[in-house]
């Protein structure tokens, strides 16, 4: 039996073979479907953006595991083998990451850090120019959020979060539903999306919606592309209901080089490095789902088909 790694180039496949196999010497490790000599042996897949129906190739593979937080990934292959169960990865080192990122965006928006960049003078000498408010807003409060959550406490932000079933987390005001997505913009200083693309997520982030935030508000977008309508952006930019944003992930990627976010000078763009998938940190979770789909056992963070993550 072997485990395959399909994975681009990019996010190093190699390595996640390496940090497997450091913890365990007897595992078969597969990479890319090119590679596989006997695919009826293969009964774990690792993917991310994988050609879709590939997995059909493997009659006797018993779990189908995202390399990453998502699974519009895995959920977008349409050819997927009926009935094979599908695991997302939970890790805290990429919450950790995400946490940082998103502390450092928020931080220097709140100082206006990219202001005096650009402008050296931008304020007066020995005066402070910082971005009012102080209120956070969490659109998802999954793994990530709940983790990013905790560090704003920590520094004394006022902290919410909305999702689509209502949570409760310590220090958090928590809302869910439509009213309560209204009822927290309407407070929001700060708008960070972490939501997974599903049908109830895409285009959420719209006109309509944005508006309802306080005027000035800033966007940060590091959940997925599909949630943000493009072209109502940057309007909602220009006519200062939204102070900036900064924006992490896209519909279309790598970002297009004409695309009108490129050139405004109120977006922040970042390639999709908000977080990682490192290797010697997920490959114990990797290797836990792997024995267990192996051996029939329950497996960890199944993915909820109705819902999509």
């Amino acid at each position: 039996m072997s485990l395959l790694i399909c994975i681009p180039d990019t996010m190093k496949p190699e390595s996640l073979r390496f940090a497997l196999v450091s913890l365990d010497s007897e595992l078969q490790i597969e990479i890319g479907p090119e590679n596989v000599q006997i695919p009826s042996a293969v009964e774990f897949a690792v993917v991310w953006n994988h050609p879709e129906g590939i997995l059909l190739n493997y009659p006797n593979l018993k779990a189908i595991s995202s390399y990453g937080h998502g699974a519009d990934g895995l959920l977008s292959d349409k050819k997927l083998p009926e009935s094979v169960p599908l695991v997302r990865l939970a890790d805290e080192t990429m919450a950790e990451w995400m946490s940082e990122y998103l502390l450092a965006v928020v931080l220097l928006e709140r100082r206006q850090l990219l202001a005096y960049a650009k402008n050296p003078g931008f304020s007066e000498w020995g005066t402070t120019a910082r971005h009012p408010g102080n209120n956070i807003s969490i659109l998802g409060l999954g793994f990530l959020g709940r983790a990013a959550a905790k560090v704003f406490l920590q520094l004394s932000f006022k902290v919410a979060g909305w999702s689509r079933t209502l949570k409760q987390v310590d220090g958090v005001s928590c809302f869910s539903g439509k009213d309560g997505l209204t009822d927290m913009l309407k407070e929001t200083d700060y708008l960070i999306n972490l939501l997974p693309h599903t049908s109830e997520t895409h285009n959420l982030l719209n006109t309509d919606t944005l508006k309802e935030l306080k005027r000035g508000a800033y966007l940060i977008n590091a959940g997925r592309g599909q949630t943000l309508v493009d072209e109502d952006l940057i309007p909602l930019l220009d006519d200062g209901q939204l102070s900036g944003a900064c924006l992490d992930v896209f519909r279309t990627e790598p970002l297009p080089s004409k695309h009108p976010f490129r050139k405004h000078n109120k977006i922040l763009i970042t390639p999709h490095n908000s977080s990682a998938t490192p290797a010697d940190s997920v490959a114990p979770q990797i290797l836990e789902n792997y024995r267990r789909a192996t051996s029939g056992c329950q497996l960890l963070n199944l993915v909820d088909l109705e819902h999509g993550y």
